[in-house]
């Protein structure tokens, strides 16, 4: 059942990349939920936590696109080091302006400031596969493999940074946010010989990936399923601690990405014969309805199985996103078009956890679910009625070049 993953692991350095940008990426699984925990434990307002990761996230967003881009024209290990160490100094920093009760402003300066430099180590590892794979189904496999790689971490990472912060040390989330980006990162980038070669500016490189009108879409799209994401882990904490029982929220975010894990597994081991694109439209759509179904949730059992649930949609959604991007984005320009697809969905996170948190603040975490189940809908709304811009046949780098009468500048 699974020979097709172990087909693509067993290129030469494989393993040891995918592997590496496993443990440098745990960033993505408890660095934001990590803010949320020291401010609010800190201060007391889940509003505040909302908006300091709100606006690391944000930031992270908007620096994301530039750092890929960087990345393509001057390689991977050359841009990311000094990054990484600007990053882990700026998040000691916020610890440290906290803690010392500095001026309010420093709080998101620093918060702002490690956002800009966390990077995408996903679009990164993904670039990787892109460079040493030679066919469509293996990297897509490949895809696979790291969404559940993405969701492994999300199993364990919350539950770990959860149980920490809320019982041992505020900060320890962040703590182990910059232990794990650390190491991983000096494992993966001293890895050459998978290093995808840095790539010199042409009039093919020029312009904007999202020019092309199905990058657009998915961007829209998973602006949308990240409020959902954003909103969910706010709103996770939130009601584990209305029940009384706040150290135990590690766990509904774990069984949420428990669900995306097994997904992800049984969605890359299959060769599926339907297009990329209809599949996506298929998930995001189911993906909304299981938003809609955590309003069911009456205590703590209930919505863990409802996330778990809520969880098999959203691996599979992530695949067919990257799938798409990695059909239509201008071979050259390729980090940087997975790149915009981590952007998109860091502006909806960093929204949603900041509106779930003020929600909150004012009603109460049943209430915050209304934002989440709305969202989802309008995400899905928005790929089913698009759904022939995401189709290659039509909006490919390549189709779109070769169409007659076409500029130059939409080659970028």
């Amino acid at each position: 059942m699974f020979n097709n993953y172990r087909e693509i692991l067993s290129l030469p350095g494989a393993l040891k990349f995918s592997l590496a940008g496993l443990v440098a990426r745990m960033p993505i699984a408890v660095l934001g939920l990590g803010i949320v925990l020291f401010i609010q434990g800190v201060s007391g307002s889940y509003g505040l936590a909302g908006i300091v990761a709100a606006v690391y996230m944000i930031v992270q967003a908007l620096a994301g696109p530039g750092i890929a881009r960087l990345v393509d024209r001057r390689g991977q290990a050359t841009v990311m080091v000094p990054i990484v160490i600007t990053h882990l100094v700026a998040l000691s920093m916020l610890i440290v302006s906290v803690y010392a009760d500095w001026w309010v402003g420093l709080i998101f300066v620093f918060a702002g400031i490690g956002g800009a430099t966390v990077g995408s180590v996903g679009s990164l590892v993904r670039s990787r596969w892109s460079h040493i794979v030679d066919s469509p189904k293996k990297l897509q496999t490949a895809f696979s493999w790291e969404s559940v790689a993405d969701e492994l971490l999300f199993v364990t990472g919350p539950v770990v940074a959860t149980v920490l912060a809320t019982a041992v040390f505020p900060p320890a989330g962040i703590i182990l946010s910059m232990l794990t980006a650390g190491i991983g990162s000096a494992l993966l980038y001293i890895q050459k010989s998978t290093e995808p070669p840095p790539i010199e500016r042409t009039t093919e490189a020029r312009g904007h990936v999202f020019s092309n009108p199905g990058i657009f879409t998915i961007i829209i799209v998973n602006v949308f399923l990240g409020v959902n994401f954003g909103a969910i882990d706010v709103i996770a904490v939130a009601f584990a601690d209305e029940q009384g029982v706040k150290s135990l929220a590690g766990i509904l975010l774990s069984a949420f990405a428990l669900g995306s894990l097994i997904a992800g597994a049984l969605y890359g081991s299959r060769n599926w014969n339907s297009a990329t694109h209809h599949r996506f439209g298929v998930t995001v759509a189911l993906l909304a309805i299981g938003a809609c179904s955590m309003m069911l949730a009456q205590g703590m059992v209930s919505y863990t199985i409802i996330l778990f649930i809520v969880g098999f949609t959203i691996a599979p959604s992530l695949i067919g996103a990257n799938s798409v991007i990695e059909a239509l984005a201008p071979p050259r320009r390729l980090t940087e078009a997975f790149a915009w697809l981590g952007t998109s969905l860091g502006f909806g996170v960093a929204f949603g956890s900041a509106l779930a948190g003020n929600i909150i603040d004012a009603s109460n975490a049943k209430t915050a679910m209304l934002l989440p189940a709305g969202c989802a809908i309008v995400g899905a709304l928005l790929a089913l009625s698009l759904l022939k811009l995401l189709n290659p046949k039509r909006s490919s780098h390549e189709v779109r070049v070769n169409r007659p009468g076409r500029n130059v500048s939409l080659k970028g």
